[in-house]
């Protein structure tokens, strides 16, 4: 019994000093992150990898939980599996829960693989509620200051708004579409992204057009089919996405020099 229960530290252990040990490495190409939403009467962790080159990746993941009670012993539950990440794709791998009155040490760790070769990895740690109610708020302090937000005059900050601005229903399919895929994606930025749609060139057609901050991003002809908007609603995405991605880059590079 006591043999078991060591292996089981040592395991714990050795994944918390790898990941920390090589956490400079990681994360230069593709981002793990997890999220953590705090639902009352449970916590959402969610894990997620954003790729952040111009190349399509296959890729692996392993996202794991491990509790520890009062007796020392360790439990563990998760998941990993293969997964396909398209250029400058965010995207959202697995979720799980906790519920809030959980007394117990929580390790929540994230590692993405590219063949064996970890590039990406996240890690939570917390050994009571209050800790992890703390873990939160520091964590969103940091994700606001580091965001491009746009200041009140009351000195409050505001994230940006996706504003609609459609001339019919195709350009409203298109926008609830797009809206969809920007609320899965977890699109976070102080620039507020317009969708606007005007007459086209030929009667009965459109255009709509993706822009964030006045700076257009996507245009197209309309057509009044689910897949094709389907289709513009992602590579629109794909394109905001792509255009935050180069303005934080710009802004780091110039902060560097």
């Amino acid at each position: 019994m006591f043999i078991k229960l060591l292996k089981k530290h040592i395991v714990v252990i050795l994944i918390l000093i790898t990941s920390t040990s090589f956490s400079q490495l990681y994360n230069k190409e593709v981002v793990a992150k997890i999220t953590i939403e705090d639902k009352s009467e449970f916590f959402t962790f969610t894990a997620t990898a954003e790729n952040l080159t111009p190349s399509d990746r296959n890729l692996r993941y392993q996202f794991y939980a491990y509790k520890t009670d009062e007796n020392n012993n360790i439990s563990k539950s998760g998941q990993e599996n293969r997964f396909y990440l398209k250029a400058n794709e965010l995207q959202v791998l697995a979720t799980t829960t906790l519920n809030s009155n959980f007394d117990s040490k929580i390790v929540l760790l994230l590692v993405i693989y590219d063949d064996e070769k970890p590039i990406g990895q996240d890690r939570i740690e917390a050994n009571t509620l209050d800790e992890l109610k703390i873990l939160i708020e520091e964590r969103a302090k940091i994700e606001i200051n580091s965001l491009d937000q746009t200041n009140a005059q009351d000195g409050f900050t505001i994230n940006g708004l996706v504003i609609e601005k459609t001339l019919t229903k195709p350009g409203r399919d298109f926008y609830k579409y797009f809206g969809l895929k920007h609320y899965n994606r977890k699109i976070k930025t102080g620039k507020n992204i317009l969708v606007e749609e005007v007459p086209g060139f030929r009667a009965r057609t459109t255009v709509i057009s993706v822009k964030v901050d006045g700076q257009l991003v996507w245009r197209f002809f309309s057509r009044p089919t689910r897949k094709f908007l389907e289709e513009m609603a992602e590579t629109a995405i794909n394109r905001v996405i792509t255009y935050l991605q180069r303005l934080e880059q710009n802004a780091e590079n110039s902060q560097r020099y």
